[in-house]
């Protein structure tokens, strides 16, 4: 495998409404309907859908909520033989992911699921041998523990830090490439200049350290290029959904191809910015060829997504 992640797939109810309705009000719905999500689970659909073989090491429920999720994988391309499915009866976490066109925003309202959490010795660690890369989403057991793994087999790990976590934190001696969210810098690190942060992150551990900012790009370092900046491209956004994930995914493909942390992080950029144009998390992820147009000609060709999206409203 390229790459393998190991965190939490979800069950999404994907909603868009065009404006947020007040208290005791009502909205009809734009789109609506159910999708896989789940950070790391969306980032290797990215990866997958860039050309590059993903697989997911998770517990999913044994109902329809983990069918659903498990499925939906293996619909997007990332091999699936090596989840774990709970006792009979378990489920998977369920989220209402809901977003908005006249702000660009969204919300989520999550119930978490009853399979319960993956465990290290769950780990099919002969599987996780063959990736280039790991990728994890948390710092619980089981990400310590195929983190300590990678490290040992010469496997590349990258974190997708998106809420902060002692847990995490502690992992960044183990890490290699870590992308955090605003959230989680501010959380850590306070007002502090992102460039002294980046370069505090290096000396924990890690040999790259990346700050997500939204609609405001993102920063970066490594020793090699030294501190860098990178703005997003600018698209008709519909759902920044899974927008971070995808992030991930397609970073973690730059790399697999040669490039600089900058490349990377510009290619990812691209990546994710065609996501954001389409409803749900994973309906606009675009394939390579689609990222080498946008790139190109600022061109997106959006029939793959319209398939996509047919594919998903059947199912609501």
């Amino acid at each position: 495998m390229d790459v393998v992640g190991i965190g939490v797939p979800i069950y999404d109810m994907v909603m868009n409404v065009s404006r947020m309705p007040e208290l005791d009000g009502a909205a009809t719905a734009n789109e609506a309907f159910y999708q896989g999500g789940g950070k790391v689970a969306t980032a290797m659909v990215a990866a997958a859908r860039l050309g590059r073989s993903a697989g997911m090491i998770a517990k999913v429920g044994e109902n329809h909520r983990g069918r659903f999720v498990t499925e939906d994988l293996a619909y997007n391309g990332v091999d699936i033989s090596a989840l774990v499915v709970g006792e009979k009866g378990t489920s998977s976490p369920f989220c209402l992911s809901l977003s908005e066109e006249e702000h660009k925003t969204r919300i989520f309202i999550g119930r978490p699921g009853t399979a319960g959490e993956l465990l290290p010795e769950e780990i099919d660690y002969a599987y996780l041998k063959k990736a280039r890369y790991l990728h994890l989403e948390n710092g619980n057991a089981a990400s310590a523990a195929a983190a300590a793994f990678a490290r040992e087999n010469g496997i590349v790990t990258v974190m997708d830090a998106d809420h902060y976590q002692e847990g995490i934190v502690k992992l960044l001696p183990l890490l290699d490439v870590f992308i955090a969210s605003e959230f989680f810098y501010r959380d850590m690190f306070g007002e502090l200049d992102y460039e002294e942060g980046c370069r505090r992150l290096l000396e924990a551990g890690p040999s790259t350290a990346i700050v997500t900012l939204g609609s405001k790009g993102s920063v970066g370092m490594t020793a090699e290029d030294g501190f860098f900046t990178t703005a997003c491209y600018p698209v008709q956004v519909r759902d920044t959904t899974g927008a971070g994930d995808v992030f991930h995914g397609a970073y973690i493909v730059g790399l697999l191809e040669g490039m600089s942390a900058p490349e990377c992080a510009r290619f990812a950029s691209a990546v994710s910015a065609v996501k954001c144009t389409c409803i749900g998390g994973r309906t606009g992820i675009p394939d390579r060829e689609t990222v080498r147009i946008f790139m190109e000609t600022g061109r997106i060709d959006d029939r793959q997504a319209m398939e996509r999206l047919a594919y998903y409203r059947n199912n609501l």
